[in-house]
């Protein structure tokens, strides 16, 4: 704490000098008006000795000139710094819930091209996923250092007798939706019995989802058809083979506003939102022992992911670019940009990322998710 100090003033006392004055008294002397005899004339005084001239004053000798004070010696060099020993290396296989390098993992792309992997030492294999429960059985099976899952993927595989941790949430905001054909007779949850539902896999983040918003109707897993679809909801919808569909956001933009369904029957859908589960959307799993063993390029990966995140947050267009050269199917700048629109505002939002800062994983927020699956009998 910076303290502040009132100046303090200095008293001077005046000094009165008193001059003292004296007075000389002159007198005279009075005579009678007889004459007295004439004075003898006064002795010849002596003439006074002639005083002695003063000696000249010695003129004051010229000062010696004063010593020149030595050179102060030179200080010397401070030495330079020795170079940081880079960091340990250390590879890291990450399994994400796509089926490939998609524009969604924008963020890994950044890092990459913008050298925060290099700089932390850190050497990245992207591997394909399934969904996240694929992503997660891999991560089990050894085929993989982390997997990017929802919670409830990870509580499938905790609840089998993994021992897993969850390290990082990179997207904090829930963004998957069920995205519904009203002109298929669907206007409320009760409506989708007897339907089919899209999702992209049997063990996916998307079918996880569906039966939380089906369970917390009273809907079952045997009251609809579960379509695994892969990312081919549009396809899907239009054909027939599905009436509604487990999206998220991007994929909603996709058929919605880039003509994915032909403009005549956009008006057909509705997007209904997860409210049951808030976010986390996405969560990185990892063993413990492996956690424990990698305890600091496990943190180094994380700030080269936050330093990819705030990059992006500030060049979404340079960003849009980098995808471009790393994303399958990413050569549409505009779909670029709204992903990574979408993207940031997950990473900046959600449930306990204000007060706690990007990366957040609410545990409270996730043990809810946790409870209603297990309530409502998705979770064993």
């Amino acid at each position: 704490m910076n303290e502040t100090r009132n100046p303090t003033g200095q008293l001077r006392p005046w000094r009165w000098l008193a001059v003292l004055l004296a007075a000389a008294l002159l007198f005279t002397a009075c005579g009678d008006d007889e004459e007295e005899p004439a004075a003898p004339a006064p002795a010849a005084e002596p003439e006074p000795a002639a005083e002695p001239e003063p000696e000249p004053e010695p003129e004051p000798a010229e000062p010696e000139p004063a010593a020149e004070p030595e050179p102060e010696p030179e200080p010397e060099p401070e030495p330079e710094p020795e170079p940081a020993a880079p960091p340990e290396p250390i590879d890291i296989r990450l399994v994400t819930w796509g089926g490939g390098k998609f524009i969604d993992f924008i963020d890994l792309y950044v890092a990459e091209e913008n050298g925060y992997f290099a700089e932390a030492g850190v050497t990245l294999e992207q591997l394909p996923g399934a969904g996240a429960g694929d992503a997660v059985r891999q991560l089990v099976a050894g085929n993989a250092d982390i997997a990017m899952a929802d919670a409830l993927s990870g509580f499938f595989a905790t609840i089998a007798g993994a021992d897993l941790e969850g390290i990082y949430c990179p997207y904090t905001q829930n963004w998957m939706t069920m995205l519904v054909n009203t002109g298929a007779g669907i206007e409320s949850p009760e409506d989708l019995r007897g339907k089919t539902v899209a999702v992209t896999s049997q063990a996916s983040t998307s079918k996880w989802y569906a039966a939380l918003l089906l369970a917390d109707n009273g809907i079952t897993e045997e009251d609809v058809t579960f379509a695994a679809t892969g990312i081919a909801f549009g396809e899907a919808l239009l054909g027939g083979q599905a009436q509604a569909a487990s999206t998220w956001g991007s994929i909603n933009w996709a058929l919605l506003e880039a003509g994915g369904i032909p403009d005549d029957q956009v008006g057909d859908y509705e997007i209904w939102q997860y409210t049951q589960v808030p976010g986390p959307n996405d969560v990185y799993f990892a063993n413990r022992s492996w956690v424990d063993e990698n305890t600091d390029g496990v943190g180094r990966f994380i700030d080269a992911l936050e330093k990819a995140k705030i990059w992006i947050q500030e060049n979404p267009e340079a960003a849009a670019e980098i995808g471009s050269r790393y994303a399958v199917g990413a050569d549409n700048m505009d779909r670029n940009l709204a992903v990574i629109d979408y993207r940031i505002q997950m990473q900046s939002e959600g449930p306990g990322v204000a007060e706690n800062g990007m990366g957040w994983c609410d545990v409270t927020t996730i043990q809810d998710v946790a409870d209603q699956a297990t309530e409502l009998g998705i979770l064993p």
